[in-house]
């Protein structure tokens, strides 16, 4: 479904925000990545946008957005945007583990993101002891997990039963994969995650594919 409609609240930081429409109840859950535009991608509280949006929970709203246009335009609309670099060079940057932020909510699973760019997202997961997490895919995102301590219990759609990936063991999540994480062990299970892609970071859904028992 296409509409037209207000951002009401956008967090920079965490690139992400929600947008009013009149065809959106309660309001649009909107990504970065979703929007559609040249150079740095940007709106503002207050900016009329048109979107394209689907039925879907994510963080407490029915609604996301799968694309957003800035502006009151079509989606063949077309621009450009010059933006000027000093030149200098991009420093590197050291996240300590108490500096990592709460982020991409799924039942039964603690995530922590240390940072996101355009096309990364890098963060850490702690499941904790038989805790069974909600089902959920990462969108257009590839990702990866190195599990650091810990038992990591996987279930995915197009696979009967379950892989465990212990302490040391690295492990590939395709894109679009609906999955669920969960840990058979007495012990926190804590995994090192980093996302490429520029999707949005976690789509939960309402329910396992038809092949999983819920």
């Amino acid at each position: 479904m296409r509409t037209t409609g207000t951002v009401r609240e956008w967090h920079e930081d965490e690139g992400w925000g929600v947008i009013d429409s009149p065809d959106t109840p309660g309001g649009c859950w909107a990504h970065y990545s979703a929007i559609e535009m040249p150079g740095y991608k940007r709106i503002v509280p207050g900016d009329r946008v048109v979107m394209l949006v689907e039925e879907g929970s994510q963080d407490g709203h029915d609604f996301r957005a799968l694309t957003v246009w800035p502006g009151e335009m079509s989606a063949g609309f077309e621009s450009t945007l010059t933006i000027e670099f000093d030149g200098g060079p991009t420093p590197i940057r050291v996240f300590r583990s108490g500096e990592l932020d709460a982020a991409d909510p799924t039942p039964g699973m603690d995530r922590q993101r240390a940072f996101e760019l355009p096309l990364l997202w890098a963060g850490q997961v702690e499941t904790a002891p038989g805790a069974v997490s909600g089902w959920h895919h990462h969108d257009r995102n590839e990702s990866s997990l190195y599990v650091v301590r810990g038992v990591l219990r996987l279930e995915f759609e197009g696979h009967e039963g379950y892989l465990d990936a212990e302490a040391g063991d690295f492990v590939h999540v395709p894109a679009w994969t609906v999955h669920r994480e969960s840990n058979p062990t007495g012990e926190p299970s804590l995994a090192v995650i980093a996302r490429a892609g520029g999707g949005m970071p976690t789509v939960n859904v309402d329910g396992p594919p038809p092949s999983h028992p819920s």
